[in-house]
């Protein structure tokens, strides 16, 4: 016999109350199940993140019955905030777009600006530049206050199955330097009358002006001295057009062109070498002269000849650092190279830069520069005339690069090398005497430090040796001062002027 309808709907109701009373019951188990797998899983992530923090099971914990899921998952958060410590704050996450290459951590050292032999000027703060080797690793430290941007992982790197020593002031202490030893061993042998008798050496050497300069005679026009000639064996050739520009084969890993500042009407041939030959890294030191072979303001540009050169940056650094982003586009190309031009100023002609680090740093900025590039990109380094100044930074530039390879760089060696492919580089004693002047500051900034500080212990045997050194050849370069006639031709006014005042850029030494 049929059911009643309202019997049939009733009947009908229950049987989909049923169906949904179980399947939200089959629900609430899948979920209870997918919580405390999970919770188990980040427990056991937790517990491999804090190793070394981990307490030992205490022995007979297998047979202690498991827990309900509930309980278990809490008695999981509270013991992970006690097991896990907190994360250091020395290095936090940050974007992208801020995390630089790595570097020496001791490079952070050279931020300091100091004086060199050669004026007395106050110490100012420079500030890192816009290239790779700007930014500057430092050492973590546990104050929550000292903190620099890095990447993720550099802040996984801070767990250690062992604890993190610290010295009294809660400071982690600093890496050795890897160059030491060959700086220490390099600084033994250091000696002024040994100095003095090599570049005397190194001086005496000619060149056959009729023989080996033959192009450089015969456009004398276009060079800014007929004093500094260039050799014809390594010039650089551009479209059958004359340029004061020699290719230097150093070991910087690369080769880099070393020229004079252009002269007047000579602009179009620079450019097209600098185009030619891919130099997107130019360093152009001056003193008083002017260098307006490109537009020096922003979206400025100029046309030399069949060459544009467009003005895409400016970046005062500081009074010593001013940086440019200059397009340079031969007329009828579509393809455009960007270079990145440096200009260190108050360097004057046949001395030295007044400040260390400005020099160091942009050292340290062509060898990351040469490091990083690409087989076609290369540097360029230009002064007046393309000799003392300019020998100068790139005999330092290979000196440094040594003592960072662990090898003692061999001055004399170095300097005859690339005199021999530029003749009159580092033309005076005061600028190869203060070769070992930077390398001195530059060793002593590289030690081990105190707590973090930028100053090197007193105690410290490198640094100590590095202040008296210094100390002696000092002294040693203000007396060959006051006596011109064993200085040679090339000691100038100048020059003389800057050694004595040598006395007192020691302080910066402290």
């Amino acid at each position: 016999m049929r059911r009643p309808a309202r019997a049939r709907f009733t009947h009908k109701y229950q049987q989909v109350a049923l169906s949904f009373c179980f399947i939200v019951r089959y629900g609430f188990r899948k979920m209870k199940k997918l919580i405390n797998s999970r919770a188990s899983q980040n427990n056991s992530k937790r517990k491999e993140g804090v190793k070394g923090s981990r307490k030992p099971k205490p022995r007979g914990g297998d047979d202690k019955e498991e827990q309900s899921t509930a309980k278990s998952s809490r008695n999981t958060k509270r013991t992970n905030k006690k097991k896990n410590p907190a994360q250091s704050p020395a290095i936090s996450p940050g974007p992208k777009s801020q995390v630089q290459p790595k570097k020496d951590k001791n490079d952070a050292s050279i931020a300091e600006d100091e004086m060199i032999p050669g004026s007395a000027i106050s110490t100012i703060s420079t500030v890192s530049t816009v290239s790779t080797a700007g930014a500057m690793d430092l050492p973590p430290q546990t104050p929550p206050k000292k903190e620099v941007v890095a990447s993720t992982r550099k802040t996984k790197a801070v767990h250690s199955d062992q604890p993190c020593q610290s010295s009294k002031n809660g400071h982690t202490p600093t890496e050795k330097w890897v160059g030491e030893a060959a700086a220490k061993s390099w600084m033994d042998k250091a000696d002024f009358a040994k100095v003095k008798a090599d570049f005397e050496k190194i001086q005496s050497a000619s060149v056959n002006i009729e023989k080996d300069c033959k192009k450089w005679k015969s456009h004398s026009k276009l060079n800014q001295s007929d004093d500094y000639p260039a050799l014809d064996a390594n010039l650089v050739k551009v479209e059958n057009e004359y340029v004061n520009m020699s290719q230097m084969d150093v070991p910087l890993g690369r080769g880099v062109l070393v020229g004079q500042l252009p002269v007047k009407n000579s602009e179009e041939s620079f450019w097209k070498a600098v185009f030619e030959k891919r130099a997107t890294h130019i360093l152009v030191i001056i003193g008083t002269e002017s260098y307006d072979f490109f537009p020096h303001k922003v979206e400025d540009y100029r046309n030399y000849g069949q060459m544009w050169i467009n003005n895409r940056r400016v970046e005062q650094l500081n009074d010593d650092i001013c940086r440019y982003l200059i397009e340079v586009l031969p007329h009828g190309c579509s393809n455009s190279i960007v270079c990145n031009l440096t200009v260190i100023k108050n360097w004057n002609i046949d001395s030295v830069h007044a400040k260390h680090s400005v020099v160091i740093k942009e050292t340290i900025e062509l060898t990351t520069f040469l490091s990083q590039a690409t087989n076609e990109e290369t540097a360029l380094i230009i002064s007046h005339h393309g000799a003392g100044r300019a020998g100068f930074f790139l005999s330092l530039s290979v000196a440094v690069n040594k003592l960072e390879s662990k090898t003692e760089p061999c001055i004399a060696d170095i300097v005859k090398k690339i005199r021999d492919q530029r003749p009159k580089a580092v033309e005076t004693l005061t600028q190869y005497a203060s070769l070992y002047i930077s390398l001195f500051y530059f060793i002593k900034k590289k030690v081990v430090k105190v707590d973090g500080d930028k100053k090197a212990s007193p105690s410290d045997p490198l640094g100590k040796k590095s202040v008296e050194l210094t100390q002696s050849f000092t002294n040693s370069l203000i007396a060959e001062a006051t006596q011109p006639s064993l200085m040679g031709s090339a000691m100038t006014d100048a020059s003389i002027a800057g050694s004595t005042v040598m006395s007192l850029a020691i302080s910066g030494q402290k």
